[in-house]
């Protein structure tokens, strides 16, 4: 598990912002798995491009690099980004499970007053 600033605060403020006008919008969101109930894909806010920019240009180097055996270059294609939302009145918390990728990548946009948000990885 390693962690690096891969965004800016101004780019989490503007998914954050898109999130925001798309929950308004009161298009329908779809439930991004099947543990939280709050959230939203981000291919359905327009975002698949950006998100194979970010695989083919960032992870896949860095993953290739880490994880040699594992990941070359015709993987980490394929994306699945989404976002959970945490509040105390509704998703609270993410049970245990492994997730079916070669690489993955977590992402605090960092609201302003939450606190928590600690993750734990086992098996890595």
């Amino acid at each position: 598990v390693w962690r690096l600033p891969i965004f800016t605060p101004h780019f989490c403020r503007l998914v954050l912002e898109e999130l925001a006008h798309y929950e308004a919008s009161g298009i329908p969101l779809r439930r991004p798995n099947g543990m939280n109930r709050y959230g939203a894909i981000l291919d359905h806010l327009g975002m698949e491009n950006s998100l194979r920019y970010l695989c083919r240009r960032v992870l896949r180097p860095i993953g290739s690099m880490l994880f040699p055996s594992l990941i070359s270059k015709g993987d980490v294609d394929h994306t699945y980004g989404f976002v959970v939302r945490y509040r105390p009145d509704q998703d609270v918390s993410l049970a245990e499970h492994a997730d079916a990728s070669l690489l993955t990548l977590n992402l605090n946009l960092g609201v302003p007053g939450f606190s928590g948000g600690g993750g734990v990885f086992r098996g890595t």
